[in-house]
């Protein structure tokens, strides 16, 4: 026959109290862990491939053309005792001046008008109005530069006296078609700076990490023509060439 001995039951405060035991004592040994043994600081991280840094730099190339395209600025101006009068004057004149400019061969699209103004003169005691100026101005798109000689001595004829010129600017009607040599010229200009102020800073130059296209001006020369110039028959202008030049920015990396 065989006995059974009870356990004795443990109360809940008794569980608490042990427990209470346990937690002191991790407790305490972590403290004592943390007292014995440090933590070192940990280490930068390494960059992969061995780059510290990096170089940015701006490098220029350019291209020289011949201009293609011309924009004659001109106008014309009449004057007369009312503005009424004047501004009639205009009209006539302006309609010839349109004509003779599309009988030069500039397209109806290629003209456009810029400036319309109206103002009275006055006499010697600077208050009484003696008459009135009325004045057009219109750009004229000339697509043949060699022939803005011809279209000014056109335009003199249909007009006359009342003729205005203010100049002409030059351009070229397609840059990008040439625009690619100037950018590669500008990359190898950034790689021949960068190696130097590498070299200068006894860095060894990476490959290139980026690349910016800086905004590009437009091409164009302005002449100023004088009022009188049109007195001649066909002036003699000069075109000229013009530098059509990218810019970019090129940033390297560095060991």
């Amino acid at each position: 026959m065989s006995i059974r001995i009870p356990r004795p039951r443990r109360t809940a405060a008794a569980i608490a109290v042990a427990l209470a035991a346990t937690l002191a004592a991790a407790s305490g040994a972590a403290a004592a862990l943390s007292q014995s043994a440090p933590v070192a600081p940990s280490e930068p991280p390494s960059t992969a491939g061995g780059v510290t840094g990096t170089i940015t730099v701006t490098g220029e190339g350019t291209v020289t053309v011949s201009p293609d395209t011309a924009v004659l600025s001109v106008g014309v101006e009449a004057q007369a005792t009312t503005g009424a009068a004047a501004m009639d004057q205009l009209d006539q004149r302006s309609s010839a001046l349109t004509d003779a400019l599309t009988g030069a061969g500039i397209a109806a699209d290629d003209l456009q008008t810029t400036g319309l103004n109206l103002y009275s003169t006055y006499g010697d005691d600077g208050t009484t109005v003696t008459g009135y100026v009325a004045a057009l101005q219109v750009n004229a798109t000339i697509r043949d530069v060699d022939a803005i000689g011809a279209t000014i001595d056109a335009a003199q004829k249909a007009v006359g006296e009342g003729l205005t010129l203010s100049g002409v600017t030059f351009s070229f009607a397609d840059p990008e078609s040439v625009l690619g040599d100037a950018r590669a010229d500008a990359v190898a200009d950034a790689g021949t700076k960068a190696q130097q102020l590498a070299a200068a800073a006894g860095l060894t130059l990476g490959s290139v990490v980026a690349i910016v296209e800086g905004s590009a001006t437009p091409p164009s020369t302005f002449m100023p023509a004088m009022a009188d110039a049109a007195a001649s028959r066909g002036p003699s202008i000069s075109s000229g060439n013009l530098d059509l030049t990218a810019t970019v920015a090129v940033t390297y990396a560095t060991r």
